[in-house]
């Protein structure tokens, strides 16, 4: 009997627990998740697939979730940029997701996921920094920290107001 083959289910399995412990392995010499494997040895693949991308997302929300305690963003502007970062960290599960060696249906079904996990750290980042606008000890009255001081261009004249800075968490990643 010779070798399994490279492309084989056993490859794929070892594959998908590097990713899952969060390596990004390249994906050379993995054969597509299309036929080939057999119904039962397929659907159990996919099955991995799923569960180590979702693995995956909890790993990147829960490191979202510890920058986010350990140091809320002071504004919109560092909010922003929290975004920013974070998001690409996303990419290998993005690189992932878009890889023709992976079912259509299931790619659609990482992409939508990826949007509803983008979506609700744009969320958690947003309140995070609303949260410490107001001083917990007396609700509804402003704390005393620094909020995104925006960047002025020229000098104001006295009675005259600044121009107004788009809103960067409107712009979609």
């Amino acid at each position: 009997m010779s070798a399994p083959a490279r492309s084989g289910y056993a490859a794929w399995v070892s594959w998908l627990e590097a990713f899952r412990r969060g390596e990004d392995p390249s994906t050379d010499g993995l054969g597509p998740v299309r036929g080939g494997f057999g119904s039962y040895v397929e659907a159990r693949l996919l099955e991995r697939l799923s569960t180590a991308f979702a693995e995956r997302v909890r790993q990147w929300q829960t490191a979202l979730g510890d920058r986010i305690v350990a140091q809320p963003p002071d504004g919109p502007v560092a909010a922003a940029a929290l975004f920013h970062d974070a998001v690409t960290r996303l990419d290998p599960l993005v690189r992932l997701a878009d890889s023709p060696l992976v079912p259509r249906p299931l790619a659609s079904s990482m992409h939508e996921m990826l949007a509803a996990v983008r979506d609700g750290a744009r969320t958690a980042l947003d309140e995070a920094w609303r949260r410490g606008l107001e001083d917990e000890h007396a609700p509804g009255m402003p704390a005393q920290r620094r909020v995104d001081v925006p960047v002025r261009r020229g000098t104001l004249h006295p009675g005259r107001v600044a121009p107004r800075v788009p809103d960067p968490r409107l712009r979609r990643a």
